[in-house]
C-alpha cells in the first residue's frame, strides 16, 4: 500500500503559482491606446527637435515606424476579430525586439553619449540621455508601473524643451502637451469616461495647482544651473567678434529677433538709437577684431562664467564717477533690456552705459558684457548718459593700437589719407571733407555690393563705390587712420521698430549696423557715422525706400510669405502677439534671482507693518469665503439634481400606483422593477430605465464632475422614459396597447 503524504496546512492554502506569470500580469491595451503613445512620443521629442544629435533623431524615427507598422498590422487582424465577434479586443505589447538586442542598443547607445559628451556639454547629454531612454521605454511596457514610467518620461522631455526655448506659444503648446500625456493616464484608470471628461477634469486639476505653482515661482529660491552651455561655437548667433566685408550685409536680410527694450519716460528718436555692442581696433587689411587682449579675455567668457573678463571693471554708476576716463554729462536715460539668446556675451546698451547688476561688467573700450553667456533670454537694467565724454585724455598704448593699419593691402586709401592730412591740419575740418566727398559722389548703399578682390578697401572707395555699413565705416576708420586720426570701428545695431501695443522697441538681427569712432582732443571719442552722409534716411528712420525694396526683392520668392508681411491687418496681428510675449518675457522669464531677492525683500518690510498684514489676513480670508461660498452652490445645484431624479422615481411609482401596480413598502427598486417585468413586460423597458437610473445616480459613489454631467444627461433620458411610460398605460387603459 503506498504512503499517503497529506498535505499541511500550509501548502493546502497555499495560492498557486501560475506556470505563465504573465498570463495575468501582463498590461493589456487597445490599438488607439498603443497608438496614443506614439503619437505623444512622437510630439514629446519634437519639441527639442532643434537641440537633438541627427543621429539620434534617425533611431527615434526609426524605432517610432517600426512600432507603428507592427501595432498597425495587429489592429488590422484585430478590427476583423471584432466584426465578427462584436467587440474590440486589448492585448499584451508584442516583443519587437529580443531582450539581449535591447540590453545591446542600451548600452552602446549611453556609451556613444558619453563620447559625444564633451562636444555636446553636460545639458545636452542629459537630454540625449532622457530622449533615448524614453524611445527604448517604448519597447517594453508589460506591466501599469511601466507606462506610468513612459508617461512621467514624456512630461520630462516636454517640459526639458522650455530650458531653450521660453516665449509664451510655447509654453502654451508645451502645457497643452502636459495635459495631453496626463490624459493618457486618465484614460487607463477611467477607459469608459468620456474624452471631454477627462479633458475637464484634467483641466482642472491643473487649475487647482496653479495657487502653489505661483508661490512656488514667487517665493522659491532660484538657483543656477549646474550644467555648462551646450555647444557653445555652434550655436553663436548674431554678430561676431570679427567683421568682414560683407558680414554685417548678410544679417540685413534676418528677421530674427536680437533684444527688446522698454523706456523708462520717453522713446529717444531712430537718429539716437545707436546700439553699442563691440568695439574692433585690431585691423589685419582685410578683417576687423577686437585687440588681442580683448580676445585673450572673451576665450575666457566661454570656459569659465564667474572668471569672464575678470580684467574688467564693473559698469556702476560709483565706478563712472570715480574714472578718469568718464565725465558723465546730462539726464541719465533710463530702460530695460531683454536679451534673446546669443551664445555670446556682449550686451547692448547706448552710450555712455551703466548699470548696477553684479553680473554685468564694462570694458575699457566702454562696451558692457555678460559675466558668462547668454544661453537664456536675459534681462537687465540700464542707464545711458548720452552727453558724457569718453577718454577726454588718450593712453599712449591706446592711442597706438588705434593708429595701427596695414600699408600692403590698402596703398590707395593710406595716399589719400596722407594727402588729406597735409591740406587739413584740423582734424574736424578733415573729417568734415571725407564725409562731404561720400555726401556728393556717387557712393551707393546697396545690400547687393559688387564683389571684392580680397576685401579690398580700394577698390571699393575707389572703383565700386558700392557698399553696406560696414564697407563705408571700415574704409572711413582706416582712412582716419591713415591722416593720423586714432579710430576704431565699433559695431552693433541702430534703430529698431517700436510696438505700440507694447511700448517697447524691438531690435533684429537686419537693425545689425557698424560705424566708426574717432578720437579728438579735448572731446575724447566720437561717433562719426558715414552712412550717414551716403544715406541720411537709413540713419534718420532706418531702412530707406530703395533699400526697403531691395530688401523685398530678395526676401521674395516663389514660396515667400512677405506679400502677408506687407498687409496691414498682419502687421497689427503680428504686434499684438509680439506685445503679449513681451510681456510674457519681461515679467516671467525675466523673474531672475534678483529680482526674486528685491520682491521678498519688500514683501517682508511690508508684512511688518500692521496695516499691511490686516490687509494680508483680510484677502485671504476672502479668498477662503469665495471658495466656501462656490462649495456650497455647488453642493446645492447637486443636491437639486439628485432631488429631480428621486421626483421622478416617486411620480412614476404613483402612476404606476394608479394603475393597480402598488410597490410594497419592504420591496426595493430592483425588487419592484422585476415585478414589473413579470406582470407588465411590455412596460418593463420603459420603467426599468427609470427604476435603474434612480439607483445608480442615487447610490453611486462618482466624482463630482462627473456626476453633474451624467446626471443631466439621465434625467433627460429618464423624462423621456417617463413619457413613453405614461402613453403606454393611458394607451392600455383604452384597450388600445
Amino acid at each position: 500500500m503506498k504512503n499517503i503524504i497529506k498535505p499541511s496546512f500550509k501548502q493546502k492554502f497555499k495560492p498557486r503559482k501560475s506556470k505563465n506569470p504573465s498570463e495575468n500580469n501582463d498590461l493589456k491595451l487597445t490599438s488607439q491606446m498603443y497608438f496614443c503613445l506614439l503619437i505623444f512620443q512622437l510630439l514629446n521629442l519634437a519639441t527639442l527637435v532643434i537641440q537633438l544629435h541627427l543621429l539620434y533623431l534617425l533611431f527615434a524615427t526609426f524605432a517610432l515606424a517600426l512600432q507603428f507598422i507592427v501595432h498597425l498590422n495587429i489592429a488590422r487582424k484585430g478590427a476583423l476579430v471584432s466584426r465578427l465577434s462584436q467587440s474590440i479586443k486589448s492585448y499584451v505589447r508584442p516583443k519587437i525586439l529580443p531582450p539581449w538586442l535591447m540590453l545591446l542598443l542600451a548600452i552602446s547607445g549611453s556609451v556613444a553619449i558619453a563620447v559625444a559628451g564633451q562636444t555636446l556639454g553636460l545639458l545636452l547629454s542629459m537630454m540625449h540621455l532622457l530622449c533615448f531612454a524614453y524611445s527604448l521605454k517604448m519597447f517594453e511596457i508589460p506591466r501599469r508601473k511601466d507606462l506610468y514610467q513612459l508617461v512621467v518620461l514624456g512630461i520630462f522631455v516636454a517640459t526639458s524643451s522650455l530650458i531653450f526655448i521660453q516665449s509664451i506659444y510655447f509654453s502654451l503648446a508645451v502645457i497643452v502637451l502636459v495635459f495631453g500625456n496626463l490624459m493618457i493616464l486618465l484614460n487607463l484608470f477611467a477607459p469608459t469616461m468620456a474624452v471631454l471628461a477627462q479633458a475637464k477634469l484634467v483641466a482642472k486639476l491643473g487649475l487647482y495647482s496653479v495657487p502653489l505653482a505661483v508661490a512656488l515661482f514667487v517665493g522659491f529660491p532660484k538657483l543656477s544651473p549646474f550644467w555648462q552651455v551646450p555647444s557653445v561655437e555652434s550655436a553663436k548667433v548674431g554678430l561676431s567678434d570679427s567683421v568682414k566685408i560683407g558680414d554685417i550685409a548678410q544679417l540685413a536680410l534676418s528677421d530674427e529677433l536680437a533684444f527688446r527694450v522698454s523706456f523708462q519716460n520717453s522713446n529717444p528718436e531712430h537718429a539716437q538709437l545707436y546700439w553699442r555692442a563691440m568695439v574692433l581696433d585690431d585691423f589685419d587689411g582685410v578683417t576687423w577684431r577686437q585687440s588681442r587682449r580683448d580676445l585673450s579675455q572673451n576665450s575666457q567668457s566661454g570656459q569659465s562664467g564667474q572668471n569672464a573678463q575678470s580684467s574688467y571693471g564693473s559698469a556702476t554708476l560709483e565706478q563712472a564717477n570715480s574714472s578718469a576716463d568718464i565725465e558723465l554729462r546730462g539726464t541719465g536715460l533710463s530702460y530695460q533690456v531683454i536679451a534673446e539668446p546669443s551664445f555670446q556675451s556682449w550686451l547692448f546698451a547706448l552710450d555712455f552705459a551703466t548699470s548696477e547688476q553684479g553680473n554685468i561688467g564694462q570694458r575699457d573700450d566702454f562696451a558692457l558684457f555678460y559675466r558668462g553667456i547668454i544661453s537664456q533670454t536675459l534681462s537687465y537694467q540700464v542707464t545711458s548718459y548720452p552727453a558724457a565724454k569718453m577718454s577726454a585724455t588718450l593712453p599712449d598704448a591706446t592711442r597706438a593700437l588705434n593708429l595701427l593699419l596695414s600699408t600692403d593691402n590698402n596703398p590707395k586709401l593710406l595716399a589719400k589719407g596722407q594727402q588729406l592730412r597735409q591740406q587739413y591740419p584740423d582734424d574736424r575740418q578733415l573729417i568734415n571733407q571725407v564725409l562731404t566727398e561720400l555726401n556728393e559722389e556717387n557712393y551707393y548703399y546697396t545690400l547687393q555690393p559688387p564683389r571684392l578682390n580680397n576685401n579690398s578697401l580700394d577698390q571699393f572707395y575707389f572703383d565700386t563705390r558700392a557698399g553696406f555699413c560696414e564697407h563705408y565705416a571700415s574704409s572711413f576708420t582706416y582712412l582716419m587712420r591713415a591722416a593720423g586720426i586714432p579710430a576704431r570701428m565699433v559695431v552693433g545695431y541702430l534703430g529698431g521698430e517700436f510696438n505700440l501695443s507694447g511700448n517697447y522697441l524691438s531690435v533684429y538681427q537686419r537693425n545689425a549696423h557698424a560705424w566708426s569712432e574717432v578720437w579728438l582732443p579735448n572731446s575724447g571719442w566720437q561717433r562719426i557715422d558715414p552712412t550717414a552722409a551716403v544715406d541720411p534716411e537709413r540713419v534718420e528712420r532706418g531702412f530707406s525706400t530703395s533699400l526697403m525694396q531691395e530688401y523685398d526683392n530678395l526676401s521674395s520668392g516663389l514660396f515667400s510669405l512677405q506679400p502677408l508681411h506687407a498687409m496691414w491687418w498682419y502687421k497689427q496681428v503680428k504686434m499684438q502677439i509680439d506685445a503679449i510675449d513681451y510681456q510674457w518675457t519681461r515679467w516671467v522669464i525675466g523673474y531672475t534671482g534678483e529680482k526674486q531677492s528685491r520682491v521678498m525683500a519688500q514683501l517682508l518690510a511690508s508684512l511688518k507693518e500692521g496695516k499691511n498684514i490686516l490687509y494680508f489676513l483680510l484677502i485671504l480670508a476672502g479668498a477662503t469665503l469665495l471658495f466656501y461660498g462656490y462649495k456650497v452652490v455647488k453642493g446645492k445645484a447637486k443636491g437639486k439634481a439628485e432631488d429631480k431624479i428621486k421626483a421622478l422615481y416617486l411620480k412614476t411609482l404613483k402612476l404606476m400606483a394608479q394603475h393597480q401596480l402598488v410597490k410594497a413598502r419592504s420591496m426595493t427598486a430592483q425588487q419592484f422593477a422585476d415585478v414589473i417585468a413579470t406582470a407588465r413586460p411590455e412596460l418593463s423597458a420603459n420603467f426599468c430605465a427609470i427604476s435603474n437610473g434612480f439607483a445608480q445616480l442615487s447610490y453611486q459613489n462618482f466624482a463630482d464632475d462627473i456626476n453633474q454631467q451624467e446626471r443631466a444627461k439621465q434625467l433627460i433620458k429618464l423624462q423621456l422614459s417617463y413619457r413613453q411610460l405614461r402613453w403606454q398605460l393611458w394607451l392600455a387603459k383604452l384597450g388600445i396597447g
